[in-house]
């Protein structure tokens, strides 16, 4: 999933710079150890023919799993063009799916030259036909705010991102919760940031739980409180965010 490069961290006097965000999630693709490769190697095979089988059927599922099979390389050799070409005639009949992933092929300029307005234009028809698909939403709201492939406009950039945090997404909500904060977007309201915090905190998102304990630290939108701050800190800290990491040693609650 993307990540916004919405500043929610504050930028005052009481911030260090061991308190600085990380925003960029790492993120790895485990999907076999080298040791059992053979052996999966073998299964995406099996699947990729019952694949085949299903999608010469017409069954659309199943031509959208191909179509992943040739982007990802499992059970045949990796083809973009394939992917792409398989997406577009999904998409075209009105697929929420494959329209995000013609999106994201347009997006990362896999197998189409890359194109952010054709990956707006798909995302867009995805939220539209999956009457709104919480990650197209946010995604939508990023372009917007950082003026890619469209004028940059952080009031329309906010309401992308309300739509996403409306439909529980939890990036979607800890981007709101900054929003309110830094007032991208919207009127800088501390109390309604630590709303939006907290609601993506508690479903886990290691970004909302940061900046909730920042708020607890420092008493923005809520009593100064240091002890709730090293919980929320925490628990970010146990999903390895620096941010939170780095918070908790300058309180000296760390390890």
């Amino acid at each position: 999933m993307l990540q916004s490069g919405i500043d929610s961290e504050a930028e005052d006097d009481d911030q260090t710079d061991d308190q600085t965000d990380d925003q960029t999630d790492d993120q790895t693709d485990d999907w076999a150890d080298d040791d059992d490769e053979p052996e999966d190697n073998t299964k995406h095979q099996r699947i990729f023919h019952h694949l085949t089988k299903a999608a010469e059927a017409q069954h659309p599922m199943a031509q959208l799993r191909l179509a992943e099979c040739y982007r990802n390389g499992h059970g045949v050799d990796q083809d973009f063009t394939i992917a792409v070409e398989m997406y577009r005639r999904l998409a075209d009949r009105g697929i929420p799916q494959a329209q995000i992933s013609l999106g994201s092929c347009y997006e990362n300029g896999e197998g189409v030259g890359q194109d952010i307005d054709s990956a707006i234009e798909w995302y867009s028809k995805a939220v539209l036909a999956n009457e709104g698909h919480s990650d197209s939403q946010l995604w939508i709201g990023d372009c917007y705010h950082h003026g890619d492939g469209v004028s940059e406009d952080n009031e329309k950039a906010f309401v992308w991102f309300s739509k996403s945090a409306d439909q529980g997404n939890s990036y979607g909500q800890w981007i709101v919760g900054g929003c309110h904060y830094s007032g991208h977007g919207v009127t800088k309201d501390y109390t309604k940031a630590v709303e939006w915090y907290r609601k993506s905190a508690e479903q886990g998102n290691r970004y909302g739980q940061s900046n909730l304990g920042y708020c607890h630290q420092y008493g923005r939108g809520t009593p100064e409180d240091i002890d709730t701050a090293v919980f929320w800190y925490r628990k970010s800290a146990d999903q390895n965010s620096w941010a939170a990491i780095d918070s908790l040693k300058y309180l000296g609650k760390w390890p």
